[in-house]
């Protein structure tokens, strides 16, 4: 009897044994399961586990723009703070004196912190023919419209959004935009060699055409790696009256045109021919001699040529900074043209994400832009240029974009 019972409750126990074991292998299951369908809930419908580890920017390319576009973006980061400070030992130094910008950085005997070392203290609210104000509005604004473009492609890949996705092509306007940038900036110091070899820069412009150039094949190369296809897109809902070819925003595609055009044509003027005027621009004379756009390239058979053709070609690198100052403008209206005319919507609006990219860093830069006229605003005044009017176009275009880049 006492057997019986014995081998009865083992029985018992080995039963209950067995049966938890198969309550936890069904617990651990559906834990896996859950877990599984959670992550994948986070996904996008057309991201499997393969392409969901090809969200981030490739680390090649990311090491390639910073190295490439941080040297130059310093470059124009000291432009704006430290206007005619060398940063780079002594052949940024003969760049300074080329440019003509080592007379607006001064440290005094009482100390760098009381100095103004060419920093925004620097700006006169009056222009003399001894502060040169308007010189100094061009190497500012070369220096902000530099960061515009450099800072595009560093805060596009640096901070990068949960949404913007390598793999789907949401940085190929982008990449494309700085391929063109990044070759336009080549040329432009290619054509001035002859100047920049005279000035003992010739090295230094080497340098720069062989950073422009290669970050250029590296990104076309990763640019041509993506293929974003459409299968597995799911059309969302457009809204009335779109389509997937239809642009982003009809207004952003309005007030970029009409703004960023007009930066256009004067850029355009400053870069291909600097010193004419152009008669349908008010006080477009105005800006011109406050610049010195007068003095380095006197337009023919004007007065100005009289007085100042002998001596332009010593201040060749006055010219140089202007027409470098231009070029950036350019490239900055590029991107912002890429998003109003050239991305489409597409059927899951990825094109509003291509856009954001471009939008959200174009916004911020342009605050600094916004902030160095509006410091230049009273020393133009003074010289009979009223630049609220400039102020009020960049500031609306600024407000429409950001409305659209942050909603």
């Amino acid at each position: 009897l006492e057997n019986a019972t014995l081998n009865t409750i083992i029985v018992t126990v080995n039963m209950a044994a067995v049966q938890r074991m198969k309550r936890s292998q069904t617990s651990t299951k559906a834990t896996t399961t859950n877990a599984e369908s959670a992550k994948s809930s986070k996904l996008p419908a057309n991201i499997n586990a393969e392409k969901a580890g090809q969200h981030f920017v490739p680390l090649p390319l990311v090491m390639t723009v910073m190295v490439c576009s941080g040297l130059l973006w310093i470059m124009s980061f000291r432009d704006v703070f430290a206007t005619g400070r060398p940063v780079f030992g002594p052949l940024d130094g003969l760049y300074q004196e080329f440019i003509k910008s080592r007379q607006f950085f001064e440290v005094s005997g009482n100390g760098y912190f009381k100095s103004r070392a060419g920093g925004l203290s620097a700006i006169e609210q009056v222009t003399t023919d001894g502060n040169n104000m308007g010189a100094l509005f061009v190497r500012k604004l070369c220096g902000a419209a530099g960061l515009a473009v450099h800072s595009q492609k560093l805060g596009g890949f640096l901070f990068q959004s949960n949404n913007v996705h390598w793999y789907m092509g949401h940085f190929n306007p982008m990449l494309l935009v700085a391929c063109v940038g990044n070759l336009a900036l080549a040329l432009f110091v290619f054509t001035k060699m002859d100047d920049l070899n005279a000035a003992g820069l010739k090295e230094g412009a080497l340098l720069v055409i062989a950073i422009s150039v290669f970050e250029c094949i590296v990104m076309f190369g990763f640019y041509l790696s993506v293929r974003a296809g459409s299968t597995g897109i799911k059309l969302k809902n457009l809204g009335a009256n779109r389509t997937p070819k239809s642009v982003v925003s009809r207004i952003v595609m309005r007030t970029v045109g009409i703004v960023s055009g007009v930066q256009t044509v004067i850029a355009g003027r400053d870069l291909f021919f600097p010193g004419s005027i152009l008669e349908y621009i008010p006080r477009d004379d105005i800006y011109l001699e406050w610049t010195g756009a007068f003095i380095h390239s006197p337009p023919a058979g004007s007065i100005e040529e009289d007085e100042h053709l002998m001596e332009s070609p010593l201040y060749i690198g006055d010219k140089f900074a202007s027409q470098l100052c231009a070029l950036y403008i350019l490239i900055g209206c590029l991107y912002k043209f890429s998003t109003a005319f050239f991305i489409r919507l597409e059927k899951d609006k990825r094109g509003e994400i291509k856009c954001k990219i471009i939008w959200r860093v174009q916004v911020i830069v342009s605050m600094l832009i916004i902030t160095i006229m509006r410091l230049f605003a009273s020393a133009a005044l003074s010289a009979s240029l009223d630049l609220r009017w400039h102020l009020m176009c960049v500031v609306y275009e600024t407000l429409i974009i950001g409305l659209y880049a942050f909603m």
